[in-house]
């Protein structure tokens, strides 16, 4: 790990900014420590150390926890995780499903760390009084436990905390008391008009499929619909959001394409990136801060790196798949293209052989000096299969202040510096990459489009919005479930859907987007077939989920499941093709799925059978209409032609 750290040491040459301390400042080994010890210390002691994090000391409060980092800053209560999740501004709020701390306890610690979160407890006084000659500040002996550390992870987020104090401030929000998004998006409206807010059922079916990806039963949704307390819809996102599990099901067939995880090394004689999906869940299933994630991917240097097992190809153990693949020029150059589209949402793939045609950002040079950080040596220019005998030295393509100037030289350690460059706070666009994304998978459509194409010469609708999220992101710890907690209250994702405000064409990236209505959204084959699940048993069986089935099927392919993630995909087509009608019509399964559908064996009326596919009641019309089908066509058979349709239409097949 020297190297590691040789590489971090010039990052943390910058101190924290102390407050002036009052005149009678607040001890914590007489008023902080038993508070936190009383409250908290179930879940967070020296014992336990939930998410990696205790209250014990004022050394672990620096030092913090796996998610957030460091939990106190001195000196700057605004920027402090521990009285985000103590006040609830982040969820869930601490100390979790136990009575809230008073306004009182919040005040006491915040005042504690404006004072500077002085340490005067007994075995620190000591210490003090025994060196005289030298006494370290608690930001110095943070740095100094970190650089004497050897988890790599450690490093990273206090690296984080450091540099992210150099960011330059957005542009705030208009003014306002609504949620900064809508008041960002209203801004640009130019009508007084506010459109419609979409209804308590549109919502709770929207907001059921965007976190788990499955639809509500219908106690769930009966629940939900019945209920007047205010402020539900929040608690409906938190609750979600909570279900640790699932939410983390729902993001997993995402991850998988975007890395081309594949359940094999070798494809026909291919090197592949491996199976990376139990990492994947994982990762969710604990909220893991995004850069960290990003970095474990890359960096072998990562306590949680998936190191790569050697396979068999041609008979011989002589291939290792990795989401880093750079055993040629031709590997290396794909695993670079790859990890710009993923984590920089810029195509670079045409900049590989050539200068890029359609953007002059980026020369072939400065495509493979980014290229040459994932490579034991400098990559050679090969222009169209051409050698030039000309080589470019490894460069990080953007421009990052106070970065090591010398470059590594074995591989391992270059790509520990490429993901520090990677995930740096000081190049913005690894964050605006994937609130951008969050942002398309909610509202339809991306801030910036397409959101694999982030260019100078093609600004984003809401370029202060943008700018906004990404530093949000940032200062709450790369947390996602608190920038998607922040779009899914947003009065913009609950707009009701308007068609004729659904306009936008994404062959015209530069046309006006104004959010006052989401885009139409096509279900993806796990969302729509685990729905189906849904609605069938009145349960959802976790191992029952799509994503965890390997195989391909004629019904997969037609929803738009790849066959196979030979390639990084970020985002399925979700044109209209006759073979997915004609699955849903003669398919053998949706047949099966359809008619062997546990509800049917109840017998159900028109109304449960609404219920248990839109969540919600059936209109008198759509009661009218059902019975006299099921006049028509008595028996079991009626019943599955009538499920049968209901799962077929667009009302199901479609996010409103």
């Amino acid at each position: 790990m020297r190297i590691a750290h040789a590489a971090v040491l010039p990052f943390f040459l910058l101190g924290f900014t102390a407050r002036c301390v009052p005149a009678a400042p607040i001890s914590f080994q007489k008023a902080i420590r038993p508070l936190l010890e009383d409250r908290c210390a179930v879940c967070h002691s020296a014992d336990s150390k939930t998410s990696g994090f205790e209250v014990t000391s004022v050394a672990t409060l620096l030092k913090g926890g796996l998610k957030a980092g460091a939990a106190v800053i001195p000196g700057k209560p605004e920027l402090s995780p521990l009285l985000d999740y103590l006040s609830g501004k982040r969820q869930p709020r601490m100390p979790r499903e136990m009575p809230a701390l008073t306004a009182a306890e919040i005040g006491a610690i915040r005042n504690w760390i404006a004072e500077g979160a002085k340490d005067d407890s007994p075995a620190q006084s000591k210490s003090a009084a025994a060196s005289s000659s030298h006494h370290l500040s608690d930001s110095e002996k943070l740095l100094n436990e970190a650089l004497f550390s050897a988890n790599a992870e450690q490093l990273m987020i206090l690296r984080r905390s450091q540099r992210l104090k150099y960011l330059q401030n957005p542009a705030e929000p208009p003014p306002g008391d609504a949620n900064p998004i809508d008041r960002f998006i209203q801004a640009k409206w130019q009508t007084k008009k506010l459109p419609a807010l979409s209804s308590d059922a549109e919502f709770l079916r929207r907001v059921y499929l965007d976190v788990i990806g499955v639809i509500p039963t219908i106690q769930e949704a009966q629940a939900f619909l019945a209920d007047r307390t205010p402020g539900k819809r929040e608690k409906l996102i938190d609750a979600l959001l909570a279900r640790n599990a699932d939410y983390a099901a729902n993001w997993t067939p995402f991850w998988e394409e975007a890395i081309a995880s594949t359940d094999t090394g070798v494809v026909g004689g291919i090197v592949r990136h491996g199976n990376y999906q139990d990492w994947i869940y994982n990762n969710f299933l604990i909220n893991k801060p995004y850069d960290v994630m990003a970095a474990e991917l890359i960096d072998p240097f990562m306590p949680n790196y998936q190191k790569p097992v050697p396979e068999k190809m041609n008979g011989d153990y002589s291939v290792y798949p990795s989401f880093v693949l750079n055993s040629d020029h031709l590997a290396t150059i794909q695993t670079a293209a790859n990890t710009a589209q993923v984590f920089l949402g810029t195509g670079m793939k045409c900049a590989s052989c050539h200068n890029h045609f359609l953007n002059s950002e980026w020369p072939q040079t400065r495509f493979l000096a980014f290229a040459s950080l994932f490579a034991a040596k400098d990559l050679e220019v090969i222009r169209c299969e051409a050698h030039t005998g000309k080589f470019v030295t490894a460069s990080f393509p953007f421009r990052l202040p106070d970065v090591p100037d010398d470059l590594p030289a074995d591989v391992p350690s270059r790509l520990h510096r490429l993901a520090e460059l990677l995930t740096d706070p000081l190049d913005d666009r690894f964050s605006k990459t994937i609130v951008n994304r969050l942002w398309k998978r909610y509202l339809g459509l991306g801030l910036f489009e397409p959101v694999d194409d982030y260019r100078a010469d093609r600004p984003a609708s809401h370029p202060e919005l943008l700018d906004w999220l990404a530093y949000d992101f940032m200062q709450h710890g790369y947390d996602l479930k608190h920038t998607i907690r922040l779009i899914l209250t947003s009065r913009t994702y609950q707009l009701t859907y308007d068609p004729a405000l659904d306009h936008f064409d994404i062959g015209k990236p530069s046309t006006p987007r104004y959010f006052e209505s989401p885009s139409l959204r096509r279900l993806t084959a796990e969302e729509l077939l685990d729905s189906i699940q849904v609605a069938a048993l009145q349960k959802l069986n976790p191992t029952e989920r799509l994503y965890k089935q390997p195989s391909s099927t004629d019904l997969t392919r037609a929803l738009g499941r790849p066959a196979a993630r030979n390639e990084v995909s970020t985002g399925r087509p979700e044109d209209v093709a006759v073979v997915q009608a004609l699955e849903l019509l003669n398919g053998q399964e949706f047949h099966d799925r359809v008619y062997n559908a546990a509800i049917l064996k109840e017998t159900p009326s028109v109304e449960r059978l609404y219920w248990a596919v839109f969540s919600r009641p059936p209109t008198d019309e759509e009661i009218k209409s059902g019975e006299e089908f099921l006049k028509s066509n008595p028996g079991p058979e009626g019943l599955g032609d009538m499920l049968w349709a209901l799962f077929a239409s667009p009302g199901f097949a479609y996010v409103q």
